[in-house]
Parts: structure tokens; C-alpha cells; sequence
């Protein structure tokens, strides 16, 4: 039964607004009780003494809403620190000088004094003479804009300057107000002069030279050769059938299995086995190109994801394949209805193969991170014979459908439910469209999409039960209710609370490992397996609880975007693939204790209790 013409006409709209949405903050969001403002000056050669090369001081201006603040870069005891990252256009992580903030009462614990960022803040960015080409210059703002009714996260993407911006043009920096302020802050962290020549070399030796002997957690399931490797990667793709992130790939294998079931012609069982034989190359063709990008550029297992754009097309993918089930248009390439002709089944097959494994790789599971953290330092042919052992053990069902045709016969048959399972991964489809829209844009999207798809969802089924029983209505219409109560609360800004997370700083863990413990762990908002551990045993009563009990700190690595710093410390621990934890002891910080992939919280007290 195909929708109602206003449910289409919805479904169309929300269709043009996602391909419409801007993939990089470069405009601030209208919705944040904050704009800002940048404004370039200029720092005159020896100003700071013979030795000071010059530089362009980039000045952010916070202009805060009245009533609202945000907590300062070190708030104090409680909040979320304001933090500001700045990249020059040749890649030169840039020095920001943050000014202290204003003592006032946290809005949820008023005996509690924080440091504040008020309207008007300002925050400095150094952009020294000597980094060439300087411009543009990406800055990254993230903070934590709090009333005395509720609190919203905020970040703000901007781009300053264009290439070969001449500093003699720009206003002089020591006759603006701020100057004595910026002064102070400069001399409260290093000279000036140490600012200008650290960012100059800063692109030669951003990334700590990380280097450890790990001991891993469970050393059963580590690799130590190649037949090792290519055994544990058949499992390992196996098992990837059934991990978190593969829930939306489970519906494009419900539907090769169903839709060939059914397929007519003069040789069904012929036309099954072709299905099945593309999809499969589908499969192993892309793990060929991940093992050649992935070998190639030295990233980690999913790092695909950390691609804005990327992450967009997958959305825009995930959407269209949902409307299609829906009925709106007929895909040419790849389209799941059951039941659908095909120009070309081959064609179909195979690039529903190639989406699957797109689909997989931001997932890990157990045996994987093994194999991948021995496979991806050796060489294109090993990394090759790997990746395919993957891939084949992740094609093992079909691969035995192909064997054995006679198995489809186990398969569901074609019936009027089929038309609820095809709305179903629909809805599913549409929900993994949303959730990869909300990484790519940030999480304030989530606020809007979560409700949005229980609307659509409940409005469907309000549609579908007009003639059920009035008792079935009843439930139904309830649950949707909750559901859509339950998705608001969930998406609301919490409480600000202290955060038991530390963020990753490299230069300062490096030079503080070996003089406590520490429990670092590295995640990704497009890692669905983070999520899960994060939910369950990574929660926020469980650490607060661990760091008192066991007097260890916990330092969160962020990979959702690509960061050079946090890849090379993944790489020396042994590990290309999240999640990953590493526990560091006091006394010895060579030799970190390293957890791959899925673990239990009782698992890592065990450990922590240990140390």
C-alpha cells in the first residue's frame, strides 16, 4: 500500500532540505545565543626584541547573547572548557591565548565559583611571520553556552584570510584596548619570541614521537604471523556481520537474499547464484580499495568517515535508498524494493556488495583490531591477503548460498508482510541517514532529527491502523508518544556536570606518562561500537567512580575528524582500528596495558584494580 499523497509530499521536502545542507559551518548557526567575530592586526618585527620575526595576531570576539556565558579554556571545578584550535593553510597548529574569565556562580551549583566567558571575550590566535603560506587560517570553536535554565553545546567552524594577506594593510595590534591584556596572557604562558619560533617549526614536529612496548589485554587473540592473520580475518569478517554498525547492512542482505529468492526467469537458481556471485565481488572489490588506501596512507579502520563529505554522500545514499522503499522513485543502480526489476542485476548486485563494506568499516569488532593492527604495518601484499580474508569471511553466508542453492529454500517466502519488512528497513535507512547527518554537522542536528523521525514514523503507523481496533490504536498511538517524549529528553542538553574526562593534549600526556595512571580511551563519533561501550561501560557514574576508587585519570582521544597527533599514538600502541583503550601505570609508562575492540566493565575493573 504506498503512502498518503501529504506523507509523500514530507518525505519529498525533508529529502531537498538534507541535500541542501551545508556540509562546513563556514555561516554560524543562526539557532546558538552567540555569534562571533574575527578581526586581523598586525605585530611589527622586533616588537618583543631583536629576535621577534612579526606576526598577525587573529583576534575572536565572542559576542554572548545576554544572560548566557560560557565556562573559560580551565573553568575551574566543573564545566566544559571552552577550546579553540587554529590551522595554518601549510597544516601549522597555531598558539591560542585564552584571557582567564570572570568569577561568577555555576548556574547549577551556585556555591560553586567558575571562571566565565562573558559577551565581548576575546580569544587571540598568533599567526607568526615565519609560517608560509599562513593563510587561510581554519579555526575551530568549541564551547559551552549556559543560561540559568539550560545549557547548549556549540561549535563554530570559521575560515580568516585568503593567500598572500599583507600584514602592512591590517591595523596595529598594540594600540587596540586589548593590547595590555594580550600582553599579560603572553607572558603568563612563554615570550612571545618562544610563540613566533615554536609555530615556525611546528609542522616539522607536531606529532610527538610516541613509542611504547604494549602488552595486550587479551594476547590470545593477537596476530603473530600471516596464516594467524588470514585465519583470524575470516572470523573476523564473520563476526563483522553482526556488530552494531552493520544494523543498516543487515537490510541490504535481508533484501539480496528475499529479492533473489523470488527472482523469476528460465533458470531461477542460476539467476540466484549470479546475485549472489556480484554481490560478493561487490564485497571483496572494496576491501581491495580500502587495503590499498588504507596501506597506502598508514589511517586507521573507519578513518573513511572522518571525511565530512564523505559522511554526507553515505547520508544522501542512505536517505534516497529509504524514499525508494517508500515509492517516491525507482533507483537506477542500486534499489532495494523487493520484488523490483533490474536493468542490469549484475550491476545492482555489485555495487550493493560495494555499499555493504562502505557501510562495515566503522565498525570493529572482536579479532579485528588484531589483525588490523598487525596487517597494516607490513606490506601491500600482505595487507592485501588480509583484507581479502576479511572480506571473505564477511561474504561466507553468500559464499555457501552460492554452494548450495538448495539452502535458499530455509529463506522467508514472498507474502503480504514483506510490505511491512520492506517499510521497516525503510524507516531503518532513514534513521542511519539521520544519525550520519548529526556526525556530519554536529550534534545539535540530532535535536531536530531524533523527533523529526518518530514523527514520521508514528505518522505512518497512525496512517496504517486508521481501520485496527481501537484497543490497537490506543497502544500504538501511546507508544508513539513515548517514543517521541523519550527522543526529546534524550536529545536535550543534560545538566552541566563535572566532566571525568580529561581532553587529549599530546605534548603535555607525553611529558606527564610514567608519573601517574592513566586510562586513555580513543573514539569516534562515527563508531557505532564506541557508542555501545560508552553506553554500557564507559558511563559517566563508572569512571567517576573508577578515578576515586583507583586514583586514575581518564584522557578521551577524539577521532571523529582527522587528527595526525592522536593517529600516531593509536599507531604506536599497536592499534589501527576503535575502539581502543590503553592503561598506563605509574611506574611504567613503556608498557601500556592495550584493549581492543569489546570489553566488559567488570573486564576493565579487573584491570584497573591491578595497576
Amino acid at each position: 500500500m504506498s503512502l498518503t499523497k501529504p506523507l509523500f509530499s514530507l518525505f519529498l521536502t525533508i529529502a531537498l532540505l538534507l541535500s541542501a545542507s551545508p556540509g562546513k559551518a563556514q555561516i554560524q548557526p543562526s539557532s546558538l545565543a552567540m555569534t562571533t567575530a574575527v578581526q586581523a592586526y598586525s605585530l611589527e618585527p622586533r616588537t618583543f626584541g631583536a629576535d621577534f620575526p612579526g606576526a598577525v595576531i587573529l583576534a575572536l570576539t565572542l559576542n554572548i547573547e545576554e544572560g548566557w556565558y560560557a565556562y573559560s579554556n580551565i573553568p575551574g571545578e566543573t564545566g566544559k572548557p571552552t577550546r579553540l584550535t587554529a590551522t595554518a593553510a601549510n597544516g601549522t597548529t597555531l598558539k591560542v591565548l585564552y584571557p582567564k574569565g570572570k568569577e561568577k556562580p555555576d548556574t547549577y551549583d551556585p556555591t560553586i565559583l567558575v571562571a566565565a566567558y562573558t559577551n565581548g571575550t576575546t580569544l587571540f590566535v598568533v599567526v607568526p611571520d615565519t609560517v608560509r603560506p599562513a593563510f587561510p587560517v581554519d579555526m575551530k570553536l568549541d564551547l559551552l553556552l549556559c543560561h540559568p535554565t539550560k545549557c547548549v553545546p556549540a561549535r563554530v567552524e570559521l575560515t580568516y584570510g585568503e593567500d598572500g594577506l599583507d600584514r602592512a594593510t591590517l591595523p596595529q595590534a598594540p594600540s587596540q584596548p586589548w593590547w595590555a591584556e594580550f600582553r599579560q596572557m603572553a607572558q603568563n604562558t612563554e615570550t612571545i619570541q618562544t610563540l613566533a619560533a615554536d609555530a615556525a617549526d611546528e609542522a616539522e614536529r607536531a606529532i610527538v614521537d610516541w613509542r611504547f612496548d604494549p602488552v595486550y589485554f587479551q594476547p590470545g587473540l593477537e596476530v603473530g604471523g600471516l596464516l594467524s592473520a588470514v585465519l583470524m580475518g575470516l572470523l573476523a569478517g564473520l563476526i563483522l556481520n553482526i556488530m552494531p554498525c552493520v544494523l543498516p547492512v543487515v537490510s541490504l542482505k535481508l533484501t539480496a537474499l528475499l529479492g533473489t529468492g523470488a527472482k523469476g526467469g528460465s533458470d531461477p537458481i542460476r539467476a540466484f547464484r549470479e546475485h549472489n556471485v556480484f554481490f560478493v565481488l561487490g564485497v571483496l572489490t572494496f576491501f581491495l580499495i580500502l587495503a590499498a588506501v588504507l596501506g597506502w596512507t598508514g589511517s586507521a579502520w573507519g578513518a573513511l568517515f572522518q571525511n565530512r563529505w564523505l559522511v554526507m554522500t553515505v547520508a544522501g545514499v542512505m536517505g534516497a535508498l529509504a524514499l525508494s522503499l517508500f515509492g517516491l522513485f525507482h533507483l537506477p543502480v542500486i534499489d532495494l524494493k523487493f520484488g523490483a526489476g533490474h536493468a542490469n542485476p549484475r550491476k545492482q548486485a555489485f555495487f550493493t556488495g560495494m555499499l555493504t563494506t562502505l557501510l562495515a568499516t566503522p565498525c570493529s569488532g572482536p579479532f579485528l583490531g588484531g589483525v588490523l593492527g598487525w596487517s597494516l604495518i607490513q606490506g601491500p601484499l600482505v595487507i592485501t591477503t588480509v583484507f581479502i580474508s576479511i572480506g571473505l569471511g564477511m561474504s561466507a553466508p553468500y559464499l555457501l548460498l552460492i554452494a548450495n542453492p538448495g539452502l535458499s529454500r530455509f529463506l522467508p517466502r514472498s507474502g503480504p508482510w514483506i510490505e511491512y519488512v520492506e517499510k521497516g528497513i525503510a524507516f531503518f535507512l532513514l534513521a542511519t541517514a539521520f544519525y550520519l547527518v548529526g556526525i556530519a554537522l554536529g550534534g545539535q542536528s540530532a535535536r531536530l532529527l531524533a523527533p523529526l523521525w518518530v514523527i514520521l514514523f508514528g505518522g505512518w503507523l497512525w496512517v496504517r491502523t486508521r481501520t485496527a481496533k481501537q484497543t490497537t490504536q490506543l497502544i500504538l498511538r501511546t507508544t508513539i508518544l513515548v517514543l517521541l517524549a523519550m527522543s526529546v529528553y534524550w536529545t536535550t542538553p543534560a545538566p552541566v556536570e563535572s566532566d571525568p574526562w580529561e581532553p587529549f593534549d599530546p605534548v603535555a600526556l607525553n611529558a606527564e606518562l610514567g608519573e601517574g595512571n592513566f586510562l586513555v580511551e580513543f573514539t569516534a563519533d562515527w563508531c557505532p561500537t564506541c557508542k555501545v561501550l560508552e553506553a554500557t561501560v564507559m558511563t559517566r557514574d563508572n569512571v567517576t567512580a573508577w578515578k576515586e576508587r583507583y586514583g586514575i585519570r581518564f584522557i578521551k582521544v577524539d577521532m571523529t575528524e582527522r587528527d595526525p597527533e592522536a593517529e600516531a599514538f593509536l599507531a604506536a600502541l599497536g592499534s589501527r582500528s576503535l575502539p581502543t583503550a590503553a592503561v598506563f601505570r605509574a611506574d611504567n609508562r613503556n608498557a601500556p596495558v592495550v584493549i581492543r575492540d569489546l570489553y566488559t566493565a567488570d573486564q576493565l575493573e579487573r584491570l584497573l584494580g591491578s595497576l
